[in-house]
């Protein structure tokens, strides 16, 4: 039961990051989307970019694990996909508003979970057997440390940002 309650809140906290990444794009002049904070270190667009594709393989995952028998949950990286698709180049609302509707489209689909969906399982070739409710953790945790991540590269730091340290969604 309590794995359960903590799955839907953190549910409900899924559902509040796009409204916090929206009060960034108000408070942030637009030139600060594109500076790169020091060399090899993504933009304040790259992160929200990546968001926006992290979203589709956390969505294909949970869809997978619920629609499927322990399967295979491929892992992907990032960075290359950041520069096949050219992150830098999207217009920060753009890469908003592809994260916002994957994001709502997948937790449609969460929203129907039961208990017993919710710990349907994948297998991960690092992580090994990953529930719908490890994958809800893993997205949240990584939803936190990227809208950090933008606060802090954006100039809109709060006291407790300070010194996080860089995070890179699970593989």
């Amino acid at each position: 039961m309590a794995d359960l309650l903590e799955a839907l809140v953190q549910i409900k906290a899924l559902a509040e990051t796009p409204p916090r990444v929206a009060a960034l794009l108000r408070r942030a002049a637009p030139e600060a989307w594109t500076r790169r904070p020091a060399l090899g270190m993504w933009t304040p667009v790259e992160v929200l970019a990546h968001l926006a594709d992290a979203e589709l393989f956390f969505g294909t995952r949970t869809r997978l694990v619920l629609s499927s028998e322990r399967p295979f949950l491929q892992p992907f990286q990032g960075a290359v996909l950041a520069e096949l698709a050219g992150y830098n180049s999207w217009p920060p609302a753009v890469a908003f508003e592809r994260f916002r509707s994957r994001r709502a489209e997948t937790l449609e689909l969460l929203s129907s979970c039961s208990a017993a969906g919710l710990a349907r399982v994948g297998v991960h070739p690092v992580r090994g057997e990953t529930s719908v409710a490890d994958l809800v953790a893993l997205a949240l945790a990584h939803d936190t440390d990227h809208v950090g991540q933008m606060r802090d590269r954006l100039g809109l730091q709060t006291p407790g940002d300070r010194g996080k340290a860089e995070a890179v969604w699970p593989r």
